[in-house]
């Protein structure tokens, strides 16, 4: 134990964080991070070198805010959030410190991609009392993708067990259009009556995605949608069998959730597997 207090301790960390992430002195910065820092971060080369060249590869926009500081004699943590960081959403930290004699010499962390409304489970934020708005002209990632796209796609198993409208309305803008062909499109309000149908028709529908592939604002799912109807579905009665098919979806993203999708389903393949 050195022989700074814990109230000392939480005041430097916090303007070491202030130094280094928003005012970018690395000079002054250096007091307050020792030549020997012990990194243990995934996301950050080792040393006190490594994270300095991290914050300066950074977007100019990075910013730190800090929530929560507690310490503990040498042990202190944070909760806060990264914002500016080039990425779709803001990271949420909990980031722990070992100081000694008034440095920091240890770290790790622990980061989450910060919800929107639209994106939150729980209902409440991540993050202070509100929710961030959904960061136009990020990147779109894989996993973010995944996110946006999830609502859509757990409409789609089992319709008849779900509300229907509530999952698109998480997923999609208010004007979503969902495109059969290249000039016809359903809004939402028509798109949730076709998903209750065919959930009506074939109780047990599933509908997974295979294959998920980003570009700009787009999204492009490869999904496979079975079952086995129990009445008529699409003016083809019921026979017992199954059927097993592939569905192409290309989303456009706007504001977080969707606002257009281009869809093909095989269903007349479908419907041949159900006859057979």
């Amino acid at each position: 134990m050195s022989g700074f207090s814990a109230e000392q301790n939480k005041k430097i960390v916090l303007q070491a964080f202030e130094t280094l992430f928003n005012r970018r002195d690395y000079q002054a910065a250096e007091k307050f991070w020792s030549p020997g820092y012990i990194q243990h971060s995934a996301h950050i080369p080792p040393g006190r070198d490594g994270l300095f060249n991290l914050v300066r590869a950074a977007p100019p926009t990075l910013h730190y805010e800090n929530s929560l500081v507690f310490a503990a004699d040498d042990l202190v943590m944070l909760h806060g959030r990264f914002s500016g960081n080039g990425r779709s959403h803001n990271w949420v930290a909990a980031d722990i410190l070992i100081m000694k004699n008034g440095v920091l010499t240890e770290h790790w962390d622990v980061l989450q991609d910060e919800a929107t409304r639209a994106e939150s489970l729980s209902g409440r934020p991540m993050f202070g009392n509100s929710f961030p708005e959904p960061l136009d002209g990020a990147a779109l990632t894989p996993e973010d993708a995944r996110t946006i796209v999830a609502p859509l796609y757990d409409a789609l198993n089992q319709p008849a067990k779900k509300d229907v409208a509530a999952l698109l309305a998480r997923a999609t803008n208010t004007d979503y259009q969902s495109y059969s062909t290249n000039d016809e499109w359903l809004d939402r309000k028509q798109l949730t009556a076709v998903f209750t149908m065919i959930g009506t028709a074939v109780p047990d529908l599933s509908w997974s995605i295979k294959d998920i592939l980003v570009s700009g604002d787009q999204i492009v799912v490869r999904g496979e949608a079975a079952g086995t109807p129990e009445r008529e579905l699409f003016g083809a009665k019921p026979t017992g069998r199954s059927f097993r098919t592939m569905s192409i979806d290309v989303f456009t993203v706007k504001g977080g959730k969707l606002a257009s999708a281009y869809h093909v389903e095989n269903w007349i393949g479908a419907l041949e597997q159900i006859g057979k």
